[in-house]
């Protein structure tokens, strides 16, 4: 009897599926309001909608409830995208990459993690239940390691942007940032710099900054220099846009390595703050940019380069195309694909201090490129 009490509630709000009276994402009635309305026990409705889940015809969201569910064609698709502040660059340039990418039943889910890794946990757990796939822009942070592999082993597909997961064997798009190091720096080589300076962050979990200074390091070995030390400002891990912070922590150490016995002759920026606070601190000491010091930087934030950026050399990253690579393979995990987790490297365009007019920036950061080949994750 039972058997044909579960059926009967089954069939019931099939009918009412299949003939529109409970159109595509509906939320449908609480097991208890079911068990009251068809007269069953609780147990019984869970059952018919146990049926129904499995059929297809409704799905589950966890502390939401029950939802008529859409025909697979059309259903709508959430992505959680979880990025340190998506109105900001070079985030908000990825994220076009990845609108432009998604077909019209994608929905973004945009979670703002403030680069903080507390924030992104609170995050990954929640959007491992509410969302069918997550683009990440890392923190890296290592206490968020285990966290991030076992969301990855329950099946659910995540795609990394601009930084690498340690130990975490999921797709990952980013720049190929040593070898734009490199490229960089041996061109400052070539021109007859030897004492260059190095101003980055401690973070070295993060794998662009650890790339870009293990290019800096083996580029300074070839100079002539076993030890970088003398040469290298390690900043601590912190918001960027504190401006005021920056000024003076890189004006003291521009100071002290242009006042030393042997002074710098070229700085290589991590990045386009602290670019904007070298050439401020620069200016401060009367020095001319490139004629006494020259500036090495990637294009992580071209909107707050001033005209005299135009004095440096840029390291520009594919942007863009890194989004729409990243949400092309989330894409296809979502869908089913099997394939081996990779990592795709995507090359950066290096543009020496007299080629770096806002048309060459604009070109390139718009611009799409091949990539590098891939590297597979085992």
């Amino acid at each position: 009897m039972s058997f044909a009490k579960w059926k009967h509630v089954a069939d019931a709000v099939r009918a009412r599926i299949e003939s529109g009276a409970l159109p595509p994402g509906t939320p449908l009635p609480s097991e208890t309001e079911l068990a009251r309305e068809y007269g069953v026990c609780r147990v019984t409705a869970h059952r018919a909608m146990a049926e129904l889940q499995r059929q297809g015809l409704v799905v589950r969201r966890r502390r939401q409830g029950t939802f008529v569910a859409y025909p697979q064609s059309d259903r709508p698709v959430f992505v959680a995208a979880l990025f340190p502040l998506a109105g900001d660059y070079p985030q908000v340039e990825y994220l076009r990459g990845v609108r432009c990418a998604l077909p019209d039943q994608y929905h973004l889910l945009l979670c703002e993690t403030h680069n903080d890794p507390h924030c992104e946990a609170q995050y990954l757990r929640r959007m491992q239940y509410e969302a069918d796939g997550l683009l990440c822009y890392p923190t890296c942070h290592p206490k968020n390691t285990p966290l991030f592999q076992r969301v990855v082993e329950s099946g659910k597909p995540v795609v990394c942007l601009d930084r690498q997961i340690a130990e975490v064997a999921c797709d990952t798009v980013m720049t190929d940032n040593y070898r734009a190091t490199l490229t960089g720096l041996q061109y400052l080589i070539a021109t007859g710099h030897r004492r260059i300076a190095h101003i980055t962050h401690n973070g070295f979990y993060v794998s662009s900054i650890r790339e870009r200074y293990e290019a800096y390091v083996d580029a300074m070995c070839t100079a002539g220099w076993d030890d970088v030390q003398a040469f290298t400002r390690l900043l601590p891990m912190r918001n960027d846009t504190d401006l005021t912070y920056l000024q003076q922590a890189v004006y003291d150490a521009l100071f002290t390595m242009t006042h030393q016995s042997e002074p710098i002759t070229a700085v290589f920026c991590l990045h386009d703050y602290q670019m904007v606070t070298v050439l401020e601190a620069c200016e401060r000491m009367g020095l001319h940019v490139p004629e006494d010091l020259e500036i090495l930087s990637f294009a992580d934030a071209p909107l707050l380069a001033p005209r005299a950026a135009r004095s440096v050399h840029r390291l520009v990253q594919q942007v863009r195309e890194m989004g729409r690579i990243a949400a092309t393979r989330l894409q296809q995990r979502i869908h089913g694909a099997t394939m081996p987790p990779e990592v795709i490297r995507t090359q950066a365009a290096f543009y020496p201090a007299e080629h770096a007019s806002r048309r060459a920036l604009d070109h390139a950061t718009l611009s799409s490129h091949s990539h590098q080949p891939r590297e597979v994750l085992t």
